[in-house]
């Protein structure tokens, strides 16, 4: 038993509490550890979006690779230079070799030491303790062994997620395609960026320039699409927008990782206001109020350019939770709007929430209702409101990349005019603008609203476009 214990159970408990290295990997700062299990696996934890995991050897092992700390610039300048997977294996590898040896030699290490502090414990003779350690070395060189030479590193090609990220198994399906087509995708991108400008410049002068008018950009559902803020700023500049509405998803996962993307909001010139989807997060949140021209909206109203605008975030936007929320929480949300609502002194001109769920039954109440997470671009006139839907100004992100279905980039431009008797601006036009994701085409349908006097300023319209 005393054997069993010094040779067996003393170096396994020591591998199993200290054995762990870093490893400082191109812009990455990793942890590996081995832990015991009764299932060999590996595990790559990267906080605070979750887990993944594979099963990728039979020994009674768990390999822990936790990300500790992530340098995005330094991982964003070497993914711009490298050219295809093989290349990143290659800058990789090096560093993956020398820490695996430096963890192999620290196994055989702890182990050796837990059965010395056995044995001082135990208070085994010389020869007792000679062959625990012999029994140790070989315990532990077989452990490794068997765990290096089992390892089928292709069982990442079906892993498990948990967490947040049991949503998103693209990640796996990204890697598998390959760099090269990423960079081909990065390329593709690019065209469409630049060709944004000759589209807009190939269209009629739609947007006045009457300084009495104010124009509204509508976006939403940007999902980390870099080319979304592309769009918009072509927009920006040949519109002559005033400020920007988002109803919402600028993220995916809404994780410190994708800080990279809000960062494009502070080149934008103008106001940028905010209201959180479900895929967006209080990380979300946070980073985008370190941006000066981002105004988030939090269940209160405010005043631009002569035009009340109220928001409310999604419910789920307050947990690391990207499901859509239920219909008790858009219930919720629909009833703290309405006694909103009841208790403001001045009625606002536009409602702004990413859910149409939530809004459900407004109509009437407010002249103007902004929503998203439909990824479908609408506009719709329901008791004397408009119902507005950007549809979604990333073209739904690596959803849509992945698509077969053309999923455009689309977004809406708002037309308010100063009215004299109302002596604030009202609605009188929108552009409905979309570019095709697949092919080398675009949408404009403009539509035209008639105003009635009355003391809601509600609108109803006869649309007018053209293509």
């Amino acid at each position: 038993m005393i054997i069993f214990i010094c040779a067996i159970l003393g170096p396994l408990l020591f591998i199993h509490t200290f054995d762990s290295v870093l490893l400082n990997l191109q812009g990455m700062e990793l942890s590996l550890s081995l832990k015991l299990a009764q299932k060999g696996s590996t595990t790559i934890h990267l906080p605070p979006i979750g887990v993944l995991k594979a099963y990728t050897h039979t020994a009674p092992i768990t390999i822990n690779i936790v990300l500790q700390n992530i340098d995005l610039d330094l991982i964003k300048a070497i993914i711009d230079r490298i050219h295809d997977k093989n290349e990143l294996i290659s800058l990789v590898q090096d560093g993956v070799l020398k820490a695996v040896k430096v963890l192999a030699i620290k196994t055989l290490a702890l182990g050796l030491a837990g059965t010395v502090f056995s044995a001082l414990i135990f208070r085994l003779k010389k020869r007792e303790l000679i062959n625990c350690l012999i029994i140790s070395l070989l315990l532990v060189a077989l452990i490794l062994s068997w765990t290096f030479s089992s390892y089928d590193i292709t069982a990442f090609d079906k892993p498990e997620y948990f967490g947040t990220l049991k949503a998103a198994p693209w990640l796996m399906d990204i890697w598998n395609k390959g760099m090269a087509q990423i960079n081909e995708l990065g390329q593709q991108l690019k065209n469409m960026s630049d060709g944004i400008s000759m589209v807009f410049s190939r269209m009629d002068n739609l947007a006045s320039t009457e300084e009495s008018i104010v124009r509204v950009l509508h976006v939403s559902d940007i999902h980390n699409n870099p080319v979304a803020f592309d769009f918009m700023e072509q927009i920006i500049e040949n519109f002559n927008v005033d400020f920007v509405i988002d109803t919402g998803d600028i993220t995916d996962y809404g994780t410190i990782l994708e800080d990279m993307v809000i960062k494009n909001l502070s080149k934008l010139p103008v106001e940028y206001i905010f209201v959180s989807g479900n895929h967006d997060s209080p990380n979300t949140v946070e980073m985008l109020t370190a941006v000066e021209n981002v105004t988030i909206l939090d269940g209160e109203m405010i005043n631009v350019k002569g035009i009340n605008i109220l928001g409310f975030p999604e419910p789920r936007s307050a947990t690391l939770n990207i499901d859509s929320s239920d219909q008790v929480d858009n219930l919720k949300l629909n009833l703290t709007i309405r006694d909103k609502l009841r208790n403001l002194n001045e009625n606002p001109d536009i409602l702004a929430v990413h859910d149409p769920d939530a809004t459900a039954g407004l109509a009437g109440l407010v002249p103007i209702i902004l929503n998203g997470h439909v990824h479908k671009a609408s506009l719709i006139e329901e008791k004397g409101s408009l119902i507005i839907n950007a549809g979604t100004t990333g073209a739904a992100g690596i959803r849509g990349i992945q698509s077969k279905n053309d999923i455009p980039y689309s977004a809406i431009l708002l037309y308010f005019k100063s009215h004299e008797d109302l002596k604030k601006p009202h609605l009188f036009a929108a552009d409905i603008i979309k570019i095709s994701n697949f092919k080398a085409g675009f949408q404009v349908e403009r539509i035209f609203f008639n105003q009635e006097e009355s003391n809601e300023m509600f609108y109803s319209h006869k649309p007018q476009s053209f293509r």
